[in-house]
């Protein structure tokens, strides 16, 4: 998992990939010196090469720079297993959260899904096996994971407030059954309890937060986020 390649000087996590992750194909184009770990339970994330008509990159020209955790996040404290719900018209809204058909945000619905089984873990988990003797932090922490974002952010237990200077989380919990506390308010709440302060930033569209301990690192920090 961390055969980083010698010449990367930073790291970034996306959680959330999409198709193709195309967040992180932004990054490393982006950054020469940039390693990237992608997280991404859903099996139908790479299998798709045109979306709405748009052809997508090949994300594989970045593989020594890229790594794929092919596993879900959440507030656990050990590996767990459980159901994911892969939507079959957009995979991108597929959630550990049954959605709520009407609630899509094309006003057409989700459309039906598969139920399958996943592999879950946590970012501390993940970070308490990271190689912090060669990197002293993280850049960034991209989330839109569907409901989950805010477990997500709790299962990175002390890591967050000690080593990540940006996090962008997306609040539409509301969209899924149970979700419901996967909201801004809840969010925004938990981050200044973690050190954090909310930003208006130009390259991101969902609430943004920086870190109170890394403000004067932050600017010479490249994050994205559409």
């Amino acid at each position: 998992m961390f055969n980083i390649p010698g010449n990367c000087t930073h790291v970034k996590l996306d959680i959330g990939l999409s198709y193709n992750a195309p967040q992180s194909q932004s990054w490393l184009s982006k950054e020469p010196n940039l390693m990237v770990f992608g997280f991404e339970p859903n099996p139908n994330a790479f299998v798709v090469k045109k979306f709405n008509g748009i052809n997508l990159n090949n994300i594989n020209k970045y593989d020594n720079r890229f790594f794929i955790n092919k596993v879900a996040l959440g507030n656990v404290e050990t590996l767990e297993e459980m159901t994911f719900y892969s939507t079959t018209k957009d995979c991108g809204t597929s959630s550990l959260y049954e959605p709520i058909d009407n609630m899509a945000m094309d006003g057409q619905g989700f459309g039906s899904f598969n139920k399958i089984k996943v592999p879950v873990l946590s970012l501390k988990m993940f970070f308490d096996e990271f190689p912090w003797d060669r990197f002293e932090y993280i850049d960034y922490i991209k989330i839109d994971a569907q409901g989950s974002d805010l477990n997500i952010l709790k299962g990175a237990g002390d890591y967050l407030r000690e080593k990540v200077v940006f996090v962008t989380a997306e609040p539409d919990g509301h969209q899924y059954i149970g979700a419901d506390n996967c909201n801004e308010s809840n969010i925004s709440e938990y981050m200044l309890s973690q050190n954090f302060i909310k930003i208006n930033h130009p390259n991101t569209n969902d609430p943004t937060y920086v870190n109170k301990k890394f403000m004067d690192l932050a600017k010479s920090i490249y994050i994205e986020q559409k």
